[in-house]
């Protein structure tokens, strides 16, 4: 990243970060599952501070204004989901200065950040999977 601008630490809901990526890894550098770390923060094993903040970067002039993210596109994914079944409001996050060498290595979205495509794996089907259980074993409620 570069080493010039502002560096903050703020708190956003995850539906607002674009991914700067087209698809991802259902596995992290690591080693671990997206799966496993899924089922490891809804059953709150693991919890969203546990793990690296996310690196995010407004490019004003790349379609509209919007946040990318620039480091942790399987963490916002993870991050997403847990917002969609209402278990995640806000995330904190390490919002930077816009670089450009940095945000035109990162992004290769090909719609504008909207969402992802999970590499080589059925991941949306089996956390739905992994959801129906938590919701099965904590006897967890949705109104209609």
């Amino acid at each position: 990243m570069g080493s010039s601008g502002y560096v903050q630490i703020v708190s956003v809901r995850p539906s607002e970060i674009c991914f700067a990526h087209d698809s991802i890894q259902s596995y992290f550098s690591d080693g671990r599952s997206l799966e496993e770390t899924f089922r490891e923060l809804l059953w709150e094993e693991i919890s969203v501070e546990s793990l690296p903040m996310i690196e995010i970067m407004q490019n004003n002039s790349y379609w509209s204004p919007r946040w990318f993210v620039v480091r942790g596109n399987r963490r916002l994914f993870l991050y997403q989901k847990l917002e969609e079944l209402g278990r995640l409001k806000y995330v904190k996050v390490i919002r930077r200065s816009y670089d450009e060498a940095t945000f035109k290595r990162q992004v290769t979205t090909v719609n504008m950040g909207k969402s992802v495509r999970t590499r080589g794996s059925y991941l949306d089907q089996r956390l739905g999977e992994i959801w129906k259980e938590y919701k099965r074993e904590k006897g967890y409620c949705t109104i209609s």
